[in-house]
């Protein structure tokens, strides 16, 4: 059984029954992840498997949502924490505002004993230095794409990192050789449905990480069929939870 660490079944174009359904012939368990309020009471109850974060995206709120997020995570003490962390592109929220949102989530998940998905964008060493002062070791890095240097640091803190079709491109990026070198116990896959879609698709979907599985079979030089029980081995012990349910 595979295991995708993030979609966002809210964005999907079909709806989340047929998401689900799709899903369950390809022998994919997903996390649905969170972004906003908003969203979190659309998610609750959609799918069996959930987080709930505020992306930096959003780091703009101005309703409780500390409380909110709270409440959510007490109300299904087998969910994650995210999709959280921090983006310094131009078009995001305010830096510091992002870092202090970034921040309280990761004392309430480390306070609460929850995985983290983590969203790194051009900010991998603030990421870094933050995780470093709350002292969160449960977390993953998603669609990671850095340096070996910046994985090592991540994975010396006890960190996952997720492969992505990002791997699949042309030219290949150089982090393929990261995921090729890093411990193979450290490692989980995703599909960030619908975006990072698959060459000549729209959009993506859980059911196509088998695919995002064969490429990287061969990269990594192990069986498909190995690499699939890593993807449900190391989803289940970071997340605590058996998917098979």
């Amino acid at each position: 059984m595979w295991v995708d660490i993030n979609v966002h079944l809210e964005l999907m174009n079909a709806p989340s029954e047929s998401v689900n359904q799709a899903a369950t012939a390809a022998a994919v368990k997903f996390i649905a992840t969170g972004t906003d309020p908003d969203q979190w009471d659309w998610l609750a109850g959609r799918t069996s498997n959930v987080a709930f974060g505020l992306h930096p995206r959003y780091a703009v709120q101005t309703s409780d949502w500390v409380s909110l997020l709270e409440g959510y995570l007490r109300k299904n003490p087998r969910c994650a924490m995210g999709e959280i962390g921090l983006d310094f592109r131009p078009q995001m929220p305010n830096r510091e505002l992002q870092k202090k949102v970034f921040e309280r989530q990761l004392a309430l998940a480390k306070e609460l004993d929850r995985p983290v998905i983590i969203h790194a964008v051009k900010a991998h060493s603030e990421v870094i230095s933050a995780l470093k002062r709350v002292g969160l070791s449960r977390f993953v890095i998603h669609a990671f794409s850095g340096s070996k240097n910046i994985a090592a640091d991540y994975l010396a803190m006890g960190g996952y990192l997720s492969a992505s079709c990002v791997l699949m491109r042309t030219p290949r990026p150089k982090a393929l050789q990261v995921f090729r070198a890093m411990p193979r116990n450290r490692l989980l896959f995703e599909t960030d449905a619908p975006d990072l879609p698959l060459a000549g698709m729209d959009q993506s979907s859980p059911e196509f990480l088998p695919i995002i599985g064969q490429s990287l079979a061969l990269d990594f030089e192990i069986s498909l069929s190995a690499l699939e029980h890593l993807s449900y081995a190391n989803a289940r012990t970071l997340f605590d939870h058996d998917f098979v349910q």
